[in-house]
């Protein structure tokens, strides 16, 4: 039997990952002004990342003669404190993590909890990538009106990574293996090298590493791209469901057995039911599949110490076209911080203004190893974003410029759809329980059409 052997450090920092170290005085006691600014922070994936924003911060008390109480959760904990807000639980002034931005976000601006950016970020306005403004640009339910709700500091789609020396080893080749960029021959050619890396002696291989579990966000935006490559819409521009029409929903059944036909084949693993955030990055990189997507470019990120490994072995490509032969447009993710309403307003203002500086923010997005791309144009004319031989970072500009909106943008009653994981929970009952795609499609539409009511009655 063959085994590419991963390296060992990189699973155990990407298991770390998950582990974030929280601070012993995580909440604020009073809503006095002079106590000291109170900031929630995303613990780095990265040493660099951390030590950037220890380091900004730093240097932001001595410009200030403030202090700050900066407080590193894991993406789990700061999500969970992220709900507890809309709870009535307590709330700190600056917040920034991960996911909190796509799943919490346009919750905050909409009841009120966060304030308005337009003076922290109107600086740097013309220097945004195309899609930031927008995608941070929320309804507030009290004003009627839709304003930049967050500072944007980086930004991230979904992106497809496979080992190019083990698609070799399995034809038989030196040379670069052509992949097909058609939405239905692109999947089923991962399912044919599938079997010839198993006769090729790579055994317990499965061509493609998506995840089928409600365990993970993953699933849920990986999915996505499924609805978008079948033409299927949830909503309307003006954020009206579109589940009730019997085109729509004929495009995500067909959406989500398209998906979990790579279970039924046995080109996914058995295990992908129970797979968490990293569980599809621990199999690709123990060479259990020959290509995964992923949320972040925190699979090739975590190789850039092993240049063999991160420039020859592992390699990305951009999603293939639709079924219409366009180019599949993908929700960028924007990774936010927002402000929110209290008594330390004017110091979480000067703070930001500090951390979105080019100097600043650039050191900080580049501690992220390349996980995450600027939302700052300058910035990403520096040399670090364009090295050419670097197809993780090629491929992730070119899926973060074909852009669409996120639907919590339309309406922000979509981030507990987010939240609940409610496509994900189809997809894991389709293919742990065997129950028809189209009885899930519709107990699918069932829940969001729940939390819509309950939303409009809110």
């Amino acid at each position: 039997m063959k085994l590419h052997l991963p390296l060992t450090s990189l699973l155990f920092s990407l298991m770390l990952g998950g582990c974030g170290m929280t601070g012993l005085n995580p909440v604020a006691t009073d809503n006095s002004t002079e106590r000291d600014l109170l900031v929630w922070w995303s613990e780095g994936y990265y040493p660099e990342e951390t030590d950037a924003i220890e380091a900004i911060t730093r240097k932001w008390e001595k410009e200030s003669g403030k202090k700050v109480d900066l407080v590193f959760f894991n993406d789990g904990e700061i999500s969970q404190r992220a709900t507890e807000i809309l709870n009535g639980g307590p709330k700190p002034d600056l917040m920034y993590g991960y996911s909190v931005g796509d799943s919490h976000g346009p919750t905050f601006a909409y009841k009120g909890f966060v304030v308005p950016t337009d003076d922290v970020i109107n600086k740097f306005i013309d220097d945004y990538s195309p899609g930031i403004i927008e995608n941070i640009t929320f309804l507030n339910k009290s004003s009627g009106l839709r304003s930049p709700y967050s500072v944007p500091l980086s930004v991230s789609s979904a992106y497809i990574h496979y080992w190019k020396d083990l698609l070799q080893e399995a034809n038989n080749t030196e040379l670069d293996i052509s992949i097909p960029d058609t939405w239905n021959e692109f999947w089923t050619f991962w399912g044919d090298n599938q079997q010839r890396a198993i006769d090729a002696g790579f055994v317990d291989i499965k061509g493609i590493g998506l995840p089928m579990a409600s365990s993970t966000s993953d699933t849920h935006i990986l999915f996505d791209f499924f609805l978008e490559a079948h033409g299927a819409k949830i909503l309307s521009d003006d954020g009206k469901l579109m589940l009730s029409d019997a085109d729509e929903r004929s495009k995500i059944i067909a959406a989500m057995k398209d998906y979990t036909s790579f279970y039924k084949k046995g080109w996914v693993s058995k295990k992908a039911t129970e797979w968490g955030d990293v569980d599809n990055n621990i199999d690709f990189l123990s060479s259990l599949s020959l290509m995964t997507a992923n949320p972040t470019l925190s699979i090739p990120g975590s190789q850039t110490a092993d240049e063999v490994a991160y420039y020859e072995r592992i390699a990305s490509v951009g999603w293939p076209k639709g079924l219409d032969g366009e180019p599949v447009r993908t929700d960028i993710s924007v990774k936010q911080m927002f402000i929110f309403d209290g008594a330390k307003i004017n110091d979480a203002k000067s703070f930001a203004r500090h951390l979105i500086k080019p100097e600043n923010l650039s050191r900080y997005v580049e501690g992220s190893q390349g996980r995450y791309l600027p939302v700052s144009i300058s910035i990403l004319e520096n040399p670090f974003w364009n090295e050419l031989r670097n197809t993780h970072i090629q491929a992730s500009r070119e899926t973060v410029n074909n852009y669409k909106l996120a639907y919590q943008i339309y309406n922000p009653a979509y981030t507990e759809v987010r939240r609940q994981n409610i496509w994900a929970q189809a997809i894991q009952q389709v293919c742990e329980n065997g129950i028809p795609v189209e009885r899930a499609v519709d107990n699918a539409i069932d829940s969001i059409e729940s939390i819509f009511k309950k939303w409009e009655r809110s």
